[in-house]
C-alpha cells in the first residue's frame, strides 16, 4: 500500500494535446481554446489574408482580408469544469481502493486519463457557441464549431509522466 501511495507522489496523468505528436494540431487546438487574431506575416506584399473558398462555379476562389479572428472556444477549460467534482470523486474512490489493497495508483491514473480524454470529446464535439463564420460553414460544410474531420476528436490523449 505504501508503495502504491508513494507512486502517486511521484507520477502525474497529462491529457490533452501533445506538441511533439503534432505541431500543427496543437497550434489549431491554442487558436480554439483560447482565440486568435490572425494578420498577414510582415512583408506580406498584398498586406491581405488570402481566405480560399469554392464558388458556385466549382473553382477556387479567395477572400482577401486584413485580419480573421478565431473566438475562444474552451473545450478543454469547460470539460475541467463540468467534471472536476467527477475526477476529485474517481480520485476518493481510487485511494480507498489502494487503501483496502484492491486498486494501484497506475490504474488510477489510467482511469483518470481515459475519463478525461472522454470528456474532452464530448465537450468539442458539443460545442456550439460561439459560432463558426459563414465563410468558415461554407468551407467545412457544417456548423459545428471543433468539428471538421474529427481530427481533434481522435487526437486527444493522456500519458502518465513522472511528476
Amino acid at each position: 500500500m505504501a508503495k502504491e501511495f508513494d507512486k502517486l507522489n511521484h507520477w502525474q496523468v497529462a491529457v490533452g494535446f501533445f506538441g511533439e505528436d503534432d505541431a500543427k494540431l496543437l497550434m489549431i487546438v491554442r487558436a480554439n481554446e483560447y482565440g486568435i487574431t490572425i494578420k498577414p506575416k510582415p512583408g506580406n506584399k498584398t498586406g491581405y489574408l488570402m481566405v480560399p473558398f469554392k464558388g458556385d462555379d466549382g473553382k477556387q476562389h479567395f477572400y482577401k482580408l486584413k485580419e480573421t479572428v478565431i473566438p475562444a472556444r474552451p473545450f478543454i477549460e469547460n470539460a475541467w469544469n463540468d467534471n472536476k467534482h467527477k475526477y476529485k470523486k474517481m480520485i476518493d474512490d481510487g485511494l480507498d481502493g489502494i487503501f483496502r489493497g484492491k486498486d494501484t495508483a497506475m490504474k488510477l491514473l489510467n482511469r483518470l486519463g481515459v475519463e478525461s480524454v472522454k470528456d474532452i470529446q464530448e465537450s468539442a464535439v458539443q460545442l456550439r457557441e460561439p459560432k463558426n463564420a459563414p465563410l468558415t460553414v461554407a468551407n467545412k460544410g457544417s456548423d459545428n464549431p471543433l468539428v471538421d474531420t474529427g481530427e481533434l476528436e481522435r487526437k486527444v490523449t493522456y500519458k502518465i509522466i513522472p511528476g
